[in-house]
This record gives C-alpha cells, structure tokens and sequence, in this order.
C-alpha cells in the first residue's frame, strides 16, 4: 500500500491517518476494474473528459489502432470503448523469430458520465492513435399533468 507522504519546509512527515484511509479507499475502488483489466489481459486506455453546456468531449489514448479495430458503445450514462491491434509479423525465410511483444494488445474502458448522451447525436473521431468522443447531453424529458378519469 503506498502511503501518502506531506513534506513541511523540505522535511518529510510521517504517513498521516487520513492518507492511509485515503489510500485503502482508492485500492478498494479501483481493485475490481484493476482485476478484470488482468483476466482479461486487456489496457484500460488513458482517457480525458470534459463537459460542456452542451454535452461531454472525451479523448482516450490508442496508440496503434485502426478505425475498422475499435468499437464504442454508449447505453444512457455508460461508456465502452473496446480496441485491438493485432500485427502481423512478416517471417522471411531464414528468419526465426526468438521473441515477440507486439503481437495482440487489447483496450477496454467503461465509466459513467453524470448525465444521459443523446446517442443518436455522438460522433466518434479516431485520428493519430487518440479517439475522440463528442457526446451530446440527452435533453430532459418535460413532465406533463396526467388528466384524472
């Protein structure tokens, strides 16, 4: 567990209550996301949000993905962002290859917004290895007076 250290005019303090509850908390979190992420062998990709008046812009890091390789899916206030790279690797005769890294990498990233997208409205941008989401706040339903029978 790290614990968050304070530093007072260049001096180190001692681990406080609050950082290790702090600490324990944020492992408690994001364990559950952490050891899917593991089974599963896939990245969670880097990501940024921010909202508008208008909607949400989100920008997520895929470094080596094709359009036709990523698939986003958006239901009310939930997020996915699924990817994959796959590389070919070229042998050439006479060529063994000894060690291979860059063969498969997958990406998944799930969260929640605080309000609903319009779905039919989102737009979906891959350029330069990062995605980029434009996600239209889902307009609120008025309510309306029920006549009683």
């Amino acid at each position: 567990m790290n614990m968050i250290l304070r530093q007072r005019n260049g001096y180190p303090l001692r681990p406080t209550l609050f950082g290790n509850l702090l600490d324990s908390m944020m492992e408690e979190f994001a364990a559950p996301a952490a050891e899917a992420a593991r089974e599963s062998g896939a990245f969670s990709p880097r990501i940024d949000v921010v909202e508008t008046e208008n909607g949400y812009q989100v920008e997520a890091d895929l470094p080596g993905v094709t359009k036709n390789d990523v698939k986003v899916s958006v239901d009310g206030q939930r997020v996915t962002i699924e990817a994959e790279v796959r590389r070919e690797t070229e042998r050439k005769e006479g060529q063994t290859v000894m060690h291979a890294e860059r063969v498969v990498r997958k990406y998944t990233r799930s969260f929640e917004l605080p309000q609903e997208v319009d779905d039919s409205q989102a737009i979906a941008k891959l350029e330069h290895g990062v995605l980029t989401l434009t996600l239209p706040k889902k307009q609120a339903s008025q309510s309306r007076r029920l006549p009683i029978q």
